[in-house]
């Protein structure tokens, strides 16, 4: 018979590397030590890259929490997409140390590999240079797909696919910088606008191809810190809006109400602007595409007028 409160398998805090020369790998962090990661050979975790400082992060554990320090590095030490100079790991955090992207995960000790990252066979040259690089969102999001690819200073084309919605975009890289973004079908759409909504879709693949546009019609200039930055913003807002309010799928049609129980000159200033441009557009999704409003600020006045009843969906 097995014991009424068994006693739990002692678990481990492990770095899953999951984009990078070391893709694949774990590297256990033990509680009972300090971890060194850089290039040098005389660090704890060795990352052979040059966008690895020698040493340049420091993993220790604090108060119950493992906890990542920069050491200094040329390049920072980013987790979730944000340069940090000394932060608490929870699992499902993602660190981006030089061009190697790990996940923090907490496995059985039993379970996990006590080794090294770079200690498993290398791949051959010519397998390492046919392999393109591709995931699934919802392991990778983009947030961190793009962190990884500018700390590599990647250029290609990011091309992205949300199968379930069935629309597919486009994220042009020049030496790790999105210079320009596209959503096909959505013409009207400016590259920032294309870029930020991409960032936030939770499902589908993404592929990275040797091609790239020349002379765009319109160049991106955000810095990718602002980018995170505002795409986290609007995910947070649109996550408290949608707990408040009712808001319409991707794609889903938007009508005015007609006889409108609310006077129209009764309506705000923006409110009135909106049906104004929902009208003249010929449906909201033009209006969402071709404004130069952001997305959450408009999807703000679009649920105002449902409140008041001139629009439906």
């Amino acid at each position: 018979m097995a014991p009424a409160n068994p006693t739990p398998a002692p678990s481990v805090v492990v770095l899953c590397f999951v984009r990078g020369k070391y893709q694949g790998q774990e590297f256990a962090l033990e509680s009972s030590k300090a971890v060194i990661a850089g290039r040098s050979t005389e660090a704890d975790l060795v990352l052979s890259d040059d966008a690895v400082s020698r040493k340049h992060a420091r993993f220790h554990a604090a108060r119950g929490r493992v906890w990542v320090r920069d050491l200094g590095s040329r390049n920072g030490t980013l987790v979730n997409g944000r340069a940090v100079a000394h932060q608490c790991l929870r699992p499902g955090d993602r660190i981006a140390i030089g061009s190697n992207l790990a996940r923090i995960d907490v496995k059985a000790t039993a379970d996990v590999a006590q080794r090294k990252a770079g200690e498993q066979r290398r791949r051959r040259p010519n397998e390492a240079a046919g392999r393109s690089m591709t995931g699934a969102i919802e392991d990778i999001p983009l947030m961190d797909v793009l962190q990884w690819l500018a700390t590599s200073r990647k250029t290609g084309c990011l091309k992205v696919r949300d199968v379930d919605r069935g629309r597919v975009g486009a994220l042009h890289l020049r030496e790790g910088r999105v210079y320009y973004a596209e959503i096909v079908g959505n013409r009207l759409l400016h590259p920032e606008k294309a870029l930020l909504r991409m960032l936030l879709w939770d499902k589908g693949m993404f592929e990275l191809e040797n091609t790239s546009i020349e002379n765009p019609p319109i160049e991106i200039n955000m810095p990718l810190e602002h980018m995170l930055m505002e795409a986290a913003r609007q995910q947070d807002e649109r996550a408290n809006l949608g707990k408040k309010h009712t808001l319409p799928a991707y794609g889903q049609p938007v009508s005015l109400v007609r006889p409108s129980p609310t006077r129209w000159h009764k309506l705000a200033q923006p409110e009135l602007d909106l049906v104004q441009d929902i009208l003249e557009a010929g449906g909201w999704w033009e209006v969402m595409d071709g404004s130069t409003v952001d997305d959450i600020t408009m999807m703000k006045l679009l649920v105002a007028l449902r409140g008041k009843g001139v629009v439906s969906y």
